[in-house]
């Protein structure tokens, strides 16, 4: 079974390939630039732009299956909201109308966000994906959730998954300086660990059938709900650096919150992996004498000053 992928060299894309791929699927990824990382033989990556439908007739020749992630997301959307819209709303249209008129159904599974709830001030009961209104508050929300519309009529068969929180699996200082600062400290926050969103998406994919129509929320389950605190002092305990000063984050209310994740995990069964795994593997991602250097010596010396300057 060959499947189409967009976005597959973003934050989240490599671990999603790699799970397709260790599942016995083959891919065809649809690249706007390098073709990133290298996957294997069963991958096969097509140079296109996804707002142009010429790409987009060559992308979906041959496949059994889209997994539509690329999206221009925060805080490029917020600088380039042109961009943002051509992208994540006109792409979206231009990849379903070519779906729409290919001479077989094609399985749509498009990667949304819980941003499109908007912030909650005065959060209360967990988010529900049917229940709960959508209230977005940033660019790169409405774009998604005008692409959702989009998809929801147009016609084809389609699933529509909204991550939660979904840390890249590898930590740059430009990730940290440019995203770390953006969520209150006491924001309320469900971690979701890459791998099972790669899990969740490649069961999207096997189990289509069972969940085609349904918009579902992916997060890491009650046990993963914590406030943003938690989550980014345990990233940077990894390294044996401690919270940068509070004035640096943001007070404003985020696009993130608690979710109701039981019918997903139900559906998808992919609830695996937590927060205290994901620190694990971010400590493994320094050679060992250097990350036992850095919790043992630099962090409780240095720490402070090196945290005052992410």
């Amino acid at each position: 079974m060959r499947v189409l992928v967009t976005g597959g060299t973003g934050h989240l894309g490599p671990g999603v390939c790699r799970k397709f791929l260790s599942d016995g699927f083959r891919l065809r990824l649809l690249v706007h630039n390098s073709p990133g990382e290298k996957l294997g033989p069963d991958v096969e990556f097509l140079q296109g732009d996804i707002t142009r439908p010429e790409s987009i007739q060559r992308a979906i020749q041959c496949v059994d299956a889209v997994v539509h992630m690329a999206a221009v997301v925060e805080p490029v959307s917020e600088e380039q909201p042109t961009l943002a819209a051509s992208v994540n709303v006109d792409g979206t249209r231009i990849l379903l109308d070519a779906i729409k008129h290919a001479e077989r159904p094609i399985p749509f599974v498009f990667i949304s966000s819980v941003a499109v709830f908007g912030p909650t001030p005065e959060p209360g009961a967990c988010l529900h994906a049917d229940r709960s209104p959508c209230r977005p508050a940033s660019v790169y929300a409405e774009s998604k959730l005008r692409a959702e519309r989009v998809i929801a009529e147009s016609g084809i068969d389609y699933a529509i998954l909204r991550l939660t929180a979904t840390p890249y699996s590898k930590v740059s200082r430009d990730a940290i300086s440019r995203q770390m600062f953006m969520v209150p400290l006491e924001n309320r926050i469900e971690f979701c660990h890459p791998d099972d969103a790669a899990l969740a998406i490649l069961n999207s994919v096997k189990r289509f059938q069972t969940i085609k129509g349904r918009t579902l929320i992916v997060g890491g389950g009650s046990s993963q709900q914590m406030y943003y605190r938690e989550m980014v002092g345990a990233m940077l305990k990894a390294f044996g650096l401690p919270l940068p000063p509070a004035e640096r984050f943001s007070r404003e209310p985020f696009a993130l919150d608690w979710y109701d994740t039981r019918e997903s995990q139900a559906l998808l069964e992919f609830q695996q992996k937590t927060l205290d795994d994901y620190t694990r593997d971010l400590g493994r991602q320094l050679p060992a004498p250097v990350s036992a250097l850095m919790r043992h010596i630099i962090g409780p010396v240095f720490g402070r000053a090196i945290a005052r300057l992410l």
